[in-house]
């Protein structure tokens, strides 16, 4: 894929704010992609931000490749962009009867996406969690996201801590949408969390 394939062949979905990355949808080999691409910001914001933010995401998706219920990354189109799958989905609704194996396979994604050594940080929005069309959980959107090496400092005494952050967005997520589905553990989990959630400068 190239630069002129994103202006000729792509639609529009997002304007990202700021340097995040717009979204465009392209169709291309029979293949349904997902454009993320900072190349229409400012000259300031795309040669700063935006070029390490697309950096970031990138290698996020690289690491989390092959995962169940993440959008699988296609390909480094150039220095501002990047495509992966599109997933044909929707952002889950508060209240919406949802499988009852939704929860539990979202539980399972995020740690393999903690054992993979990636932290989401922005579970609680619940436009970061899609349901496909065949009623299964997919996160998306890892531009609030770190990735940490396999081994030292940062990955043995911060990790840890965003985990738990990673922990306790997904269970006020699941507050919101579907409160009666709380297991008694995860009521005493958040009635924990928010008493520590203070703390946490990100809030």
């Amino acid at each position: 894929m190239s630069r002129e394939d994103i202006e000729k062949g792509s639609v529009n979905l997002t304007k990202g704010k700021f340097g995040k990355p717009d979204l465009n949808r392209i169709e291309i080999e029979g293949r349904s992609l997902m454009v993320k691409d900072v190349r229409k910001k400012n000259f300031f914001l795309r040669w700063t931000l935006g070029l390490w933010l697309i950096h970031k995401e990138w290698k996020i998706y690289s690491q989390l490749a092959g995962m169940k219920g993440i959008p699988q990354p296609f390909e480094r189109i150039d220095r501002f962009a990047f495509s992966m799958e599109f997933i044909p989905g929707r952002p889950i609704l508060r209240g919406e009867p949802l499988p009852a194996s939704f929860f539990s396979d979202l539980k399972h994604a995020l740690r393999e996406v903690h054992r993979r050594g990636v932290v989401h940080l922005d579970l609680r929005h619940k436009g970061n969690i899609l349901i496909s069309e065949d009623g299964e959980p997919f996160l998306i959107d890892f531009n609030s996201s770190f990735a940490f090496k396999e081994k030292g400092f940062m990955r043995r005494y911060l990790f840890p801590l965003l985990q738990w952050v990673d922990e306790g967005g997904l269970l006020k997520l699941k507050e919101r949408i579907s409160p009666s589905s709380l297991t008694p553990e995860e009521l005493a989990f958040l009635k924990r969390f928010n008493r520590l959630r203070k703390l946490w400068i990100f809030n």
